[in-house]
């Protein structure tokens, strides 16, 4: 499995620690952060992505993990899966749906409706979400996909009931709110979808803001599911795809906000929480966490061989 870090923000590079660790490809691309970071224009999403194009290569014999930052850049996540060319199922780690339709921009909330779209994607499993299913954004959510099966939505401590969310199975992670998660929970949610996973590599997602603040500083509101129910969902698809990895990618490493033209400025005063955050401790936290998931991933793809 080969390393890349995209670096937009320089969260990941200034882990120096993992980056002597491990060898690492790193790709310079912080002249496009404040560009792109939360939203920007379709167009300018589409010459990010012919950036990246030049600056990086695909000729790597193996899966490539791939680290680039803030939650805030989520939608980067989308030009990598445009890069697949075989068939692949999708899991999504993350606290939020990613998936509002009707927006007239590319926005880090978004990226899933586009991804709907590519020709060789199969099933969709979004796990450990908790915000933004129910609430005000109900309306945003991808109808046809969740009631064709397409997507399927495991929550992270509760099932979404409101509306056509009755309809529509969503059985959370844990059985209770305070009790984490089993691998025959695990096991018992995966159901009838292992035969699927087992037929088509898989492409992971992962956004750090679904953790405790004890185990992800991010630039969001954190989640609840603690790094080892997070490891343990890991494992468990891993396992369930034979070892097929398409590629993975980890965001949610804190960094401050730097973003260029007025809508992006608007996104930042209107949706990120106000927060205190030790720019040390976060990179310390994170890289930690960091750690522990390539480590894990290695581990599950060794006994999945």
């Amino acid at each position: 499995m080969h390393i890349r870090i995209l670096d937009l923000d320089g969260a990941v590079t200034g882990q120096r620690e993992l980056v002597r660790e491990h060898d690492v490809q790193v790709v310079s691309l912080q002249d496009w952060g404040p560009r792109i970071r939360i939203a920007s224009s379709f167009a300018a999403y589409r010459r990010f992505e012919n950036a990246c194009a030049a600056r990086w290569s695909d000729n790597l014999d193996g899966p490539v993990l791939t680290l680039y930052g803030s939650g805030d850049f989520h939608h980067v996540t989308l030009a990598l899966l445009r890069r697949l060319r075989e068939p692949f199922n999708l899991l999504i780690l993350d606290k939020h749906p990613d998936w509002m339709r009707g927006i007239p921009f590319m926005h880090s909330g978004t990226w899933l409706n586009h991804a709907f779209k590519l020709p060789n994607i199969r099933r969709i499993f979004h796990v450990g979400g908790d915000l933004d299913f129910d609430n005000s954004f109900y309306w945003l959510a991808p109808w046809p996909q969740l009631s064709s099966g397409i997507v399927t939505v495991v929550p992270a401590v509760r099932s979404f009931t409101r509306g056509r969310w009755r309809d529509i199975p969503n059985r959370p992670l844990r059985e209770s709110a305070d009790r984490v998660i089993t691998v025959a929970r695990l096991t018992s949610l995966l159901g009838e979808a292992g035969a699927d996973l087992a037929g088509y590599p898989l492409y992971i997602t992962l956004d750090k803001d679904l953790m405790r603040v004890d185990d992800a500083i991010v630039n969001w509101d954190s989640g609840c599911l603690e790094l080892s129910e997070v490891l343990s969902v890991l494992t468990g698809f891993v396992t369930a795809c034979g070892g097929q990895l398409a590629g993975m990618d980890i965001v949610g490493d804190w960094s401050p906000v730097r973003v260029r033209g007025l809508m992006r400025r608007w996104l930042h005063w209107t949706e990120h929480p106000a927060l205190h955050v030790d720019p040390a401790e976060a990179a310390e936290c994170n890289a930690r966490t960091n750690q522990i998931l390539i480590d894990t991933l290695r581990a599950s793809l060794a006994l999945a061989a």
